[in-house]
């Protein structure tokens, strides 16, 4: 749920970068991708594991985060998803700038797991990176798909940052009452 709800705009963003490299450069670029995904991931585990210090329940404080991003998204109207450049260097760099949720997401869910499933959640998270570099690949020939994921990431995007600030609360333990 966390990858799907955090790496759709990534994999509609890829997707929509393929279509702009030729397919001599799509293993560089797929790399590249990954790498990318692979940096999130790491920043996420050391940032969540830099924050053990605090209170799980503090840490749920982030899930504002995701509710911000729901808001913008919601006032601006707009997708992040244009691809203006190709290459590795504009596919690691776009995969980067595009990895706010992610970041505003997995802190907490690697602070709440601990330090074996956040190893776990994270190898976890770079093989669904994998995949989804693939499966955007094979998109490529599609490009009806490209169109229909840019066009509804854009509007579900906003629902699920909120169905992820909900899971991050559920996480940090905000909805202990309810036990």
């Amino acid at each position: 749920m966390t990858y799907i709800g955090t790496g759709v705009d990534n994999a509609f963003a890829f997707a929509a970068q393929l279509t702009l490299t030729s397919p001599q450069r799509f293993r560089r670029v797929r790399y590249a991708f990954v790498a990318g995904m692979s940096t999130l991931v790491i920043f996420a585990g050391a940032i969540g594991g830099a924050l053990s210090i605090f209170s799980i329940r503090w840490i749920g404080l982030l899930a504002l985060a995701p509710l911000g991003l729901a808001i913008a998204h919601w006032r601006r109207h707009s997708s992040a998803l244009d691809a203006q450049r190709r290459g590795a260097i504009a596919t690691f760099s776009l995969t980067l700038a595009l990895g706010g949720d992610n970041i505003a997401v997995w802190v907490p869910l690697f602070r709440s797991q601990g330090v074996l499933r956040g190893v776990t959640i994270g190898i976890t998270l770079v093989a669904m990176s994998i995949i989804v570099a693939r499966a955007a690949q094979a998109l490529v020939s599609r490009p009806r798909i490209i169109a229909w994921g840019e066009r509804w990431t854009a509007r579900l995007t906003p629902y699920l940052y909120v169905a992820l600030s909900l899971l991050v609360m559920w996480q940090c333990q905000w909805f202990s009452f309810l036990d």
